[in-house]
C-alpha cells in the first residue's frame, strides 16, 4: 500500500468507527454526506439538514468535509474500504471512473421534485447532465455550476500606473512584472497566479485559444503540437525558471485575493460571496473589479476558463432506504437554489436561477454570463483525472525542471495514449 492511500485510510478509520457507534447507539437511519470544504456552503446545508431530519424523525445526517484536492482519494479509498459515504459530491471532472464502474445509484425523479426523468432534464440548462448521463439516465444532481473570470484589485493596479485590468495574457504579464516583488530569485509578491493544478479548467482554454486540444476530431491525442509548444512557453516564462512570476509551489492565489496580498487570480462567482465574509470593507470599497477570462494577443480562438460542474452523487452499494434519504436530501438542497444563489453566489444550473433578476442583480454577473458564451465544458470524460494529471506534469515540468516545451508535447502524447 502506497504511503498516500494509507494516510487516507487513517483518515478514514475513526470515522468508519464513528458511523457505526452513531448507528448502534442512536438506533437510527445514518446518512453519510461528505462534501468539499467551505463555511459559507457549511452553514447553509447545516440549515437544511435539520429542516430534513425534523421532517424525517429517526434519520440522522453526518456532513463532513474535506480539502477539495483530497476528496475525490478519500472517497475512492472509502469505497475500496466498503465504507463510502451515502451521498457526496464531485466536479465534472472526477465523475467518469465511478460512473463506469458502477458504483453511482440513478436519480430518482421523484426523490428529488420531479415528475420524470424528461421534467428534470427540462429544469436544467441544455447539458448540465452530460457528465453524469449514460444510455439516457441520469446519476447525479448539479450544485453548482461554474465558470472562471479575472478579478482584479483596482487599488493595486492604479497604484502601479495601471487604469484597466488586462485583457491579454500578454498585458497579464506586464502587469505583474510591475507588481511583482523579489529578494534576488526569490519571489515575495505576486501579481497573479494561476489556478493549479485544475489545467483542464484553465490551460485547455489557453491551448484551444492558439488552435490546439487535448482531443482531435479523430480522437487522436493532443491535436494542434505549435499549440501546446506555444503555451507550455508561455508556462515556462511564466515560472521561476523564467520571469519569475509565479509558481505551482505558491498558496493558490484565490485564497489571497480577499485579504489584498495578491492583485489578481482567477475564480469564480462564489469569491464575491467569500470575499463580503473575509474582508467587508474590501467589498464594499469599490476598489475591486471582474474581467473576461484573458486572450493571447495572436489567439485564433476566443475560449474562456472551461465551465465545470459539481454534483450530488448517491452511493449505489447504499442499502435501499438509505439511497431514497440521499435522493431526497440532494433534492432538499437543490429546492434551495436562491439560497445557494444568494448567500454563497454559488449558481445552480436551473433555467429559473441563470435567467433570474437576483443573478442578474449580483456584481459582475454579466461578465460571468457573458463569458460562459465562449465557455466551453471541462473534458470530464474517459480518464480525466488522469489526464488534468498528466497535463499538469507537462505545464510543471517546463516550468520547475527546465524541460523544453517540444519534449514535454511529445511525453503528453504518449503518456495519453498509453491511458488507453
Amino acid at each position: 500500500m502506497n504511503r498516500a492511500k494509507a494516510s487516507i485510510l487513517l483518515i478514514l478509520f475513526p470515522l468508519i468507527l464513528l458511523s457505526a457507534c452513531s448507528r448502534e447507539e442512536d438506533a437510527c437511519v445514518t446518512v453519510e454526506y461528505w462534501t468539499h470544504e467551505d463555511s459559507a456552503r457549511a452553514e447553509l446545508e447545516e440549515e437544511i439538514i435539520a429542516a430534513f431530519e425534523e421532517a424525517h424523525p429517526g434519520v440522522d445526517v453526518i456532513r463532513r468535509e474535506f480539502e477539495s484536492a483530497e476528496l475525490l482519494d478519500i472517497i475512492a479509498a472509502s469505497f475500496d474500504a466498503g465504507e463510502g459515504p451515502d451521498l457526496f459530491n464531485l466536479s465534472s471532472v472526477e465523475i467518469s471512473s465511478l460512473l463506469d464502474s458502477g458504483e453511482l445509484d440513478a436519480v430518482d425523479p421523484g426523490l428529488v421534485g420531479y415528475d420524470s426523468a424528461d421534467d428534470l432534464v427540462r429544469a436544467y440548462i441544455d447539458g448540465a447532465f452530460e457528465p453524469v448521463m449514460r444510455s439516457g439516465v441520469v446519476y447525479g444532481l448539479p450544485l453548482e455550476y461554474t465558470n472562471w473570470c479575472l478579478f482584479v484589485n483596482m487599488r493595486i493596479l492604479r497604484e502601479h500606473g495601471f487604469d484597466e485590468p488586462p485583457s491579454t495574457w500578454e498585458e497579464v504579464v506586464e502587469v505583474s512584472e510591475a507588481l511583482s516583488e523579489r529578494d534576488g530569485g526569490i519571489l515575495l509578491e505576486r501579481g497573479f497566479d494561476f489556478r493549479y493544478p485544475y489545467y483542464l479548467t484553465f490551460f485547455v482554454p489557453m491551448v484551444r485559444q492558439l488552435g490546439g486540444d487535448v482531443f482531435a476530431q479523430d480522437g487522436s491525442a493532443i491535436s494542434g503540437t505549435m499549440a501546446w509548444e506555444k503555451a507550455l512557453s508561455f508556462m515556462k516564462e511564466w515560472g521561476p525558471l523564467g520571469r519569475n512570476l509565479g509558481s505551482p509551489t505558491y498558496i493558490n492565489a484565490r485564497r489571497l485575493f480577499d485579504s489584498e496580498e495578491i492583485a489578481m487570480c482567477l475564480s469564480g462567482l462564489y469569491q464575491e460571496s467569500r470575499m463580503e465574509g473575509d474582508n467587508p470593507g474590501f467589498f464594499s470599497s469599490g476598489d475591486w473589479a471582474v474581467a473576461p477570462f484573458p486572450v493571447f494577443d495572436d489567439a485564433a480562438g476566443n475560449d474562456s476558463s472551461c465551465v465545470y460542474c459539481h454534483f450530488f452523487l448517491v452511493n449505489a452499494d447504499s442499502s435501499d432506504d438509505v439511497r431514497d434519504l440521499a435522493w431526497s436530501l440532494a433534492g432538499s438542497f437543490a429546492s434551495h437554489a436562491d439560497d445557494y444563489l444568494e448567500r454563497i453566489r454559488l449558481v445552480m444550473p436551473l433555467r429559473s436561477i441563470i435567467s433570474s433578476e437576483e443573478l442578474a442583480a449580483l456584481p459582475y454577473s454579466s461578465v460571468f454570463l457573458s463569458d460562459l458564451e465562449r465557455s466551453r465544458p471541462v473534458y470530464s470524460g474517459p480518464h480525466a483525472v488522469e489526464i488534468q494529471e498528466l497535463i499538469g506534469e507537462a505545464v510543471e515540468s517546463v516550468m520547475l525542471f527546465s524541460v523544453p516545451p517540444e519534449k514535454a508535447v511529445q511525453a503528453l502524447r504518449s503518456s495519453i495514449e498509453e491511458l488507453d
